[in-house]
């Protein structure tokens, strides 16, 4: 599906009084607070000083702020704001200046200051000169309280706005908050001990300040000099020193003794009660009273509750054990949200609230749980929006669920609508997965077993090669993180490519028909990729490379999935790089940024996977997205011959993409292997089809995808029986056809094969070193002949054979069980090998007609291409 992007809010035509006044652009030329000499736009210090995408304060509309934080004036002609989609611009007449200092205000639907496109509730404004280069760009969260970010101080750090002040120097500061005494939290034991907290913004003095316990003969004082200083945290424990009612010295513990059923009480030195609390028993977390407390949470606010002793320190409350269970987003008659309690105590519900991922603009959208409202231990409640949220739920959107402190006790997040509703199987702890049918208000599982009715796993049938799967790097070859893999026939025999996303090193190893590898002659340290942007600087920390593909003339990509040097930002690329450059470091020769067109994830839940696959092994087989009908490679000009799959790993999908010499970048289909998630991907040239493998998450299963020239056909199997639950990130299969020395291996070796023959295939797993290489196998040779033409000559001809072996997995239709070197042991009359050519042709005649008969079936029987 899309992605999804917040809608953009319906255009307002209010308008704040000051923002009127920030409109200080002259009739004449625009000019604002002109000068008569201009920086150039590298020269310039203009920034996006504030952006307001909400109508939180009455009468707001969406605009952008433009501040030049530089010593010149600045011509702004031509220059342009943007949202995330980049394709509508907001464009700055020509004529126009802005001052050093001074501020420049763009309104939606302004003019002659104004852009097209409303502010999403969490978007990107980018600020773009008259040459298109990017001058500025802050991407933000709808976390604002007035809908209002602003730099503060103006051109410095942003922070949420506490005032609209477009036109005009920012604030960020709250006002000041008087100090006062509150009561935040209380052990009764084994220890002794209440701890005051003062949240304002001024010192407060604490002497003559009181404290009691459920006794009014019980009084202990602060003497005098104490205060509580603002922010600050006091401890008032067993022997801390005060006075009596007399003013005579004396420790707490001599006047309160904190029991099982008490109170604390905190009056004022006028007498006035300030704060108090009461409990019926000692706390206890699992049977231990020394770790438990009564506590606020949150802390000064919330409501005293369970919590892990925090003397001094943020409170730590233990939350009702409350899971949400169930969500429906596309609105069957409404939107919900379904929890269950997954403990065994009754939960009181009363004021919880239901909220999505704009807590700001929605907080009067909600209507809390009535009072009285519990929910038994393994029973469900349902958040309707009909009752308790006017607000919709959104195709990538947030279900958070807050206690009547406003904590919030559960979460979560999806980035698409489910075909029926997102749940979970078991109830409360399975993980989400698009359910059969909805059972709001019900258990998922059907009998509880995964039946009809709830989310269930698929069925995976056993690994259709060797249960047995042995270790290849015996000693460390690899580093740390390993991740992608994928192979490669050549004239000299299989290559392995090999990568580690801790560094971006990639290497190259020689592999035989037993599984075999070892590093390629000069590979042995491997190389590093680069972004381009980084190819001055070795220093930098580079591409977190997940992935790794060779394409049908022997380019080398990765996928990366973020910057190691920014780790907490999702960045996915696809890198183009040299092979045969010289190292240790290799700067991408172009890169891919999939980012904006891919669902938004966390930093490291990004792309994990790439494989290049031919247009022949895709033309008529794969649905393109875009047309609803069977892929036709001519209908993406200048994406060379094949199409690359990334895999995402926080929602398991799989993406085919055109990738253009231009840079231009275009999803041609979008598949769902139906597993957890998944981290590899390989085309298996013997069959045809592409695997997608997931790790320990989902204990190593893999889905096997065909496709039909409708729906994909996917097959499902469990890792083989002797592979332990590893966290895999790499597979990889021998390619259909390899060459080794001048032995041709070609599609005839296939036929003539043992049925029972087997070629192996390899995994790559993260934080083993070393036995991060592990080899099994799968069947030799398929039922039928498949897999994609290689980029040789094609005609059996010279040393190419059919399909011709240089290339990577993309050439011939079968494999073979491994022959010696040379010809010496063959067998074979020497007499004969002149006819070997004329050999060649024939079974290359007759496994082309196999392969169009079989994409012929494929796509007869899939009529009609299924809609995206």
């Amino acid at each position: 599906m899309p992605v999804q992007h917040p809608n953009p809010p319906a255009i307002r035509r209010r308008r704040v009084p000051a923002m009127l006044a920030a409109l200080a652009v002259a009739a004449s030329g625009l000019a604002v607070a002109a000068s008569p000499s201009l920086a150039t736009a590298a020269e310039a210090g203009v920034v996006v000083n504030e952006i307001v995408y909400d109508d939180v304060v009455a009468g707001a509309v969406d605009a952008i702020e433009l501040f030049n934080a530089g010593a010149s004036s600045v011509d702004v002609s031509g220059w342009k704001v943007f949202d995330d989609k980049r394709e509508e611009a907001g464009v700055i007449p020509d004529g126009t200046s802005l001052a050093a200092g001074g501020f420049l205000v763009l309104e939606k639907d302004g003019a002659p200051l104004g852009f097209p496109f409303g502010l999403g509730k969490g978007d990107t404004v980018t600020l773009v000169d008259a040459a298109g280069a990017d001058v500025d760009s802050y991407a933000y969260a709808a976390t604002a309280p007035l809908g209002d970010w602003s730099r503060c101080a103006d051109g410095g750090d942003w922070a949420h706005g506490t005032a609209l002040t477009l036109g005009a120097p920012n604030t960020c500061e709250a006002p000041a908050v008087d100090g006062r005494i509150v009561l935040n939290e209380v052990d009764s034991g084994p220890a002794d001990w209440i701890e005051l907290v003062n949240p304002g913004d001024a010192a407060v003095d604490l002497a003559g300040v009181e404290i009691r316990d459920n006794s009014d003969d019980h009084r202990w004082f602060f003497a005098a000099g104490a205060s509580l200083a603002a922010g600050e945290r006091f401890v008032v424990d067993a022997e801390t020193e005060g006075v009596d009612v007399n003013g005579a010295p004396q420790q707490f513990q001599a006047a309160i003794g904190v029991g099982g059923s008490d109170s604390i009480r905190v009056f004022g030195a006028d007498g006035a009660l300030l704060d108090e609390t009461s409990w019926t028993g000692h706390p206890a977390i699992d049977g231990d009273e020394a770790a438990a407390s009564y506590a606020r949470c949150p802390d000064t606010t919330g409501a005293f509750g369970l919590a892990r002793v925090t003397p001094g320190a943020a409170n730590d409350c233990v939350l009702p054990a409350v899971a949400i269970n169930e969500v429906e987003s596309n609105g069957d008659a409404t939107d919900w949200v379904e929890v269950v309690n997954t403990g065994t105590a009754p939960v009181d519900l009363s004021g919880w609230t239901l909220m999505d991922s704009d807590p700001a603009g929605h907080a009067a959208d909600v209507t809390p749980v009535a009072a009285g409202t519990t929910l038994a231990p393994g029973a469900f409640f349902v958040f309707d929006g009909a009752s308790h949220f006017t607000f919709g739920l959104g195709g990538a959107d947030v279900a958070t669920v807050r206690n009547a402190s406003g904590l919030t006790v559960a979460e979560y997040a999806w980035t698409e609508h489910a075909a029926v509703t997102w749940a979970r199987c078991p109830d409360g702890t399975g993980d989400f997965a698009d359910a059969k049918t909805a059972t709001k208000g019900a258990t998922n599982c059907g009998d509880g077993g995964g039946e009809p009715g709830g989310p269930e796993e698929p069925v995976a049938a056993d690994w259709p090669g060797s249960p047995e799967v042995r270790v290849v790097d015996e000693t460390a070859m690899f580093l740390e993180d390993s991740s992608g893999l994928d192979t490669q026939a050549t004239p000299d025999g299989a290559v392995l490519w090999a990568v580690d996303n801790g560094t971006g090193t990639f290497w190259k190893l020689d592999v035989d028909a037993a599984g075999n590898a070892s590093f390629a002659e000069g590979w042995a340290e491997g190389k590093r990729a680069r972004f381009q942007r980084d190819a001055a600087n070795p220093a930098a920390a580079g591409p977190d490379t997940e992935g790794i593909t060779v394409d049908g003339d022997r380019r080398v990509y990765l996928a990366s999935e973020r910057d190691n040097s920014k780790k907490g930002v999702n960045q996915n690329v696809v890198l183009a790089v040299d092979p045969d450059a010289a190292g240790p470091d290799v700067v991408a020769s172009q890169e891919w940024d999939l980012t904006a067109s891919l669902p938004q994830v966390a930093a490291n839940t990004g792309i994990e996977a790439v494989e290049w696959v031919s247009d022949a092994s895709l033309a008529g087989l794969l649905v393109d997205r875009n047309t609803g009908k069977p892929y036709e490679p001519a209908d993406y000009p200048g994406h060379g011959d094949g199409l690359f799959f990334v895999a995402v790993e926080d929602n398991g999908f799989v993406y085919a993409y055109a990738l253009g010499t231009d840079g231009s970048i275009t999803q041609v289909a979008e598949i769902d292997p139906g597993l957890g998630g998944v981290m590899a991907l390989d085309y298996d040239t013997v069959i045809g089809e592409l695997w997608a493998v997931c790790d320990d998450g989902c204990e190593g299963r893999s889905a096997r995808i065909a496709f039909t020239g409708g729906e994909p056909e996917i097959s499902f199997f469990a890792r083989p029986a002797s592979m332990p639950n590893l966290n895999n990130e790499g597979f990889a299969t021998m390619p259909a056809s390899i060459e080794a020395g001048a032995a041709v291996r070609t599609a005839a070796a296939v036929v003539a094969a043992d049925a029972s023959a087997e070629r192996p295939v390899w995994w790559f797993a993260d934080g083993e070193q070393p036995a991060a290489l592990r080899a099994g196998t799968l069947p030799a040779a398929a039922g039928e002949p498949g897999g994609e033409p290689g980029p040789g000559d094609g005609d059996g001809g010279g040393d190419g054979g059919t399909g011709g072996g240089d290339g990577g997995q993309t050439d011939g239709t079968g494999s073979q069980p491994a022959v010696s070197d040379g010809l010496a042991e063959t067998g074979v009359d020497s007499g004969l090998l002149a006819l070997a050519p004329l050999g060649v042709l024939i079974v290359g005649a007759g496994i082309t007609l196999l392969i169009a008969a079989r994409r012929r079936h494929r796509a007869g029987t899939h009529a009609a291409p299924a809609a995206e």
